[in-house]
This record gives C-alpha cells, structure tokens and sequence, in this order.
C-alpha cells in the first residue's frame, strides 16, 4: 500500500496533537509535517510529494477557504480536508470542491472513511491505462478519455461526468478531485458547477451571460458567470 505524504495546518497546537495521535492508526499516512503556520505548506509543496493537508479554516493570520484556493493554484490534484469546529463553512467549503469536511472533535468513523477515500484517489492515478484517466463511480470503475468529456457538474461530494456520446457517470468525489486527474489547460469553469471542455464550447452570448456547448450531434446552453466573461481573452488566447 503506498504511503499518504500528508501535512496538518492548524493555529491550535492541541488540535494538531490531537489530529497525530488520530492518524497514528493508520501506518498508510506519513505525516510530512504538523504546523501552525499556514504559510509552511507552499515551500513543502515545491519541494516535496504531498499528497494529503489536513486544513484549519479560522486561523489569525490566513483564512483557511482563501489558503486552499491558493494550494490548488500551485497544486491542483492535491486532496485538502478541511477540519473545523463550526458547521457553517460547509457550503463554502463545497464550493471549493474540498476533498472533505471533517467536524472538531474529529469522529473516528468519519477520519476512517476520509483516508479510504484519499488512497482510492491516490491508487487511481497510479494505475490508469496510457491517456486514460481512472475515476471510480459508487459501482464501478471507469478509464474516460479526457477528450471526450464535455463537462463536470459538481453535486455536493459527487461530480457528473457527461461524454460527447451523452453517457453520464457519477464519481464518488468531488469536483476538486476529479479534476486533479486531467489535464488543467483542457477545462475552464464556467460557473460556480460547471466545468466545461474548452474545445466543446461553441459559443458565447456575453450579454445574456450564457455559452453554448457541443454534446455529441446536440447543443446545450448553460449559464455562465461574471468571472468567466471577464476572463474570456485570456482563457481562450492561443
């Protein structure tokens, strides 16, 4: 089983000690490092193989949501767990397409079903076909090319997965993770989610702010965002 490189980030010692101690159950996990400075985790990802940060979100000096946005910038395929003693940044976090959410004092059952799912994810990346992307659904396992999806539609902690010859799959993670394993140029988020093929894309009605998209021999339009009209020139320049 290979092992987890995982990092913990979190303003309160104890919580940290507390969240150590948690996953010294699971000889899977290497903890890379344990810090209450949340600026460590960038210079431990230009260096280092990290796989796995488990992510505070109230901290004094950064906030954990703006922290994780910048993390995927550098490194987008990385799984960031959010472990947090309030309820009311889920929504966000899902937004986010966090890998997960985990309450303080973090549940055993839940920590469990948390590293199950990231070394899936880790295995999957590990033994995809040549220009196959593996992505594991509730009952089955799938090698997609990513040419041939049209889009990822995020639901919740789920991601639909719609191809050019209209077959529909759901992955059993969110939308972060799914799309951590293709390519990060071929994708462009046209709203808060929808993730859409670029070379599917066959028009833009920027004043009644929606986008038509190819799917097989049809057209579907779908809303699109301020954000993704204003970047239009740069996303699609060559």
């Amino acid at each position: 089983m290979t092992g987890i490189n995982t990092v913990l980030i979190d303003d309160e010692q104890d919580a940290l000690d507390s969240l150590e101690i948690l996953l010294g159950e699971y000889e899977q996990v290497n903890i890379i490092k344990k810090t209450t400075d949340p600026i460590d985790i960038f210079p431990l990802i230009q260096t280092s193989k990290i796989d796995l940060v488990f992510l505070d979100i109230q901290m004094p000096t950064v906030n954990g949501l703006d922290l994780m946005q910048k993390i995927k910038e550098c490194s987008p395929g990385l799984a960031v767990v959010f472990v947090s003693a309030h309820a009311n940044f889920v929504s966000e976090a899902i937004k986010l397409n966090t890998f997960s959410y985990l309450l303080k004092p973090v549940s055993r059952e839940e920590l469990r079903q948390t590293i199950e799912k990231v070394q899936q994810y880790l295995n999957s990346l590990k033994i995809t076909p040549p220009g196959k992307v593996l992505i594991n659904s509730k009952n089955e396992t799938i090698f997609i090319n990513p040419a041939e999806v049209v889009f990822f539609k995020a639901d919740g902690n789920y991601t639909c997965i719609c191809l050019s010859d209209g077959t529909e799959y759901v992955a059993s993670y969110n939308m972060g993770a799914v799309i951590g394993k293709f390519p990060k140029d071929m994708f462009v988020r046209v709203n808060r989610s929808l993730m859409v093929n670029k070379d599917h894309i066959v028009s833009i009605n920027r004043k009644l702010k929606k986008c038509t998209i190819s799917c097989g021999n049809k057209q579907m339009e779908v809303d699109v965002s301020t954000v993704f009209l204003r970047e239009i020139n740069t996303i699609f320049q060559s």
